[in-house]
This record gives C-alpha cells, structure tokens and sequence, in this order.
C-alpha cells in the first residue's frame, strides 16, 4: 500500500513523514480555492533538496492554465503533477508533452456516482487517479469522507493505479483501504494535532494502512501498468 502524506510545509514535516515510510510527500502550492499548508515553488524545491532517495516529491495544485501547470511543475522541481482542479483532458496531453519525465495524477472528486464517469473520461490521459471529497470552499484537505461504495467501483474498473483520499485518519484508513482496495492512500488534515503534523498520528497512519488488507504486512501493491498500445493511443 503506497501512502502519500499531503500538506508538507516545513523540513520538520518532511522528516515526519519519511520517519513514517512514506512513498511520497505533497506540497501544496498555486492555490485557488482554501487551504492550509500552502508553500511556493521555491520552498518547496528547497525542501526537496532534502528529501531522501525513493520517495516522490508531488506538485499539488488547483491551477488550471497549461503554461502555469507546467512553470509550477519545473520550479518546484516535483516530478510528479497532481491537477486537483477542472481542466479538458487534452491539457493533460500538453503537460505530458512539456514534461515528459513527470507523473500526471488527476483528482476525481467524489460528490456522487458521476464520479464514475469524470474518472473514465480523464483515464486515457493520466498516470492516476485521486479520490478525493471537495466542498463550496475546499477541493482538498476537507477531512471530510466521500461514499467509499462509488469509490470502490472506480477502482475495480479502472486500468490505471487509484488513490484514495478524502477525510482519512488513523481510525478510518483501514477500513477504507478494506473496502476500496486503493493503489494508495492520500493524507493531510487527518495526521494533525493543534493544527501541526503529528509524529504519532502520521505512525499510526502508516502503521494501520499498511497492515490493512489480511497477510499484507509491508507487501505493496504492483498497480496497473498500461501496455505499449495504450500509451501509443493517448500521446
């Protein structure tokens, strides 16, 4: 099970989330809408300069303009992209003809079963998926849980690896991944205490994501992996 831990905002947050077994660290930047935990480009790339070897720096933005996406991308030195907002799936096309070595994730935010249709219609263009719960004021980091049913059906049809997010904590995670069967598992708000990221929720987290599914220990998810025709056909 990979698990991302969102919201990174100081080098004391990185370190906690690697000291957790992280597979990748989220910074949020470029922001439209409300959030907490918000960096620019160059914090974030200075972060990154120390950020151990195997885990994966991830650009988390609401931004929608391709050229924008694609500056957010190259400043921030993230390799990989993760569009939280709307935007036409051939946008998604030119990110991955500017940057090529960066890793494209769409958010599907699931409000209901039309979810199902927003993640077929942007499959053919992304590398992932997250799902995640959005309100009026938030499209992230709401900690807020979305109908796992609906999710569960997107993972089981699609033929890309699947995130799930959206209002996990430590207590919940487990019977999430139980019931999603997720590639991985997105976290922000839900590892905080006092408004910081918390050393013993961020363990615990990790600790019951991992060992979620029965005989899983650390073993990890292999994900799905697009043949050569299916590459051939979305660039």
């Amino acid at each position: 099970m990979r698990i991302k831990f969102c919201g990174t905002a100081s080098l004391t947050d990185m370190q906690c989330a690697v000291d957790a077994g992280c597979d990748a660290v989220g910074f949020i930047m470029g922001v439209t809408y409300r959030s907490a935990d918000v960096v620019t480009p160059a914090e974030a790339a200075d972060m990154i300069r120390h950020l151990p070897p195997f885990i994966e720096p991830v650009a988390v933005t609401h931004l929608q303009e391709t050229t924008d996406l694609v500056r957010l991308a190259k400043d921030s030195h993230c390799t990989t992209l993760q569009v939280q907002n709307t935007v036409e799936p051939s946008e998604l096309s030119a990110i991955r003809g500017a940057l090529p070595y960066v890793k494209i994730v769409k958010a599907v935010h699931v409000t209901d079963e039309s979810a199902i249709a927003t993640a077929e219609l942007y499959e053919p263009y992304a590398d992932a998926l997250i799902l995640d719960s959005r309100t009026e004021e938030r499209i992230g980091g709401t900690g807020i849980p979305h109908d796992w049913n609906i999710s569960a059906k997107i993972v089981a049809n699609s033929t890309i690896p699947v995130i799930l997010a959206g209002g996990l904590t430590p207590e919940n995670v487990r019977e999430a991944v139980r019931k999603v069967r997720p590639y991985g598992v997105d976290v922000h708000t839900g590892i905080k205490k006092d408004g910081l990221r918390n050393p013993e929720k961020t363990l615990a987290f990790a600790r019951e994501a991992q060992n979620a599914l029965p005989n899983s220990g650390n073993k990890r998810s292999a994900g799905k992996i697009r043949s050569g025709s299916e590459f051939a056909r979305i660039r």
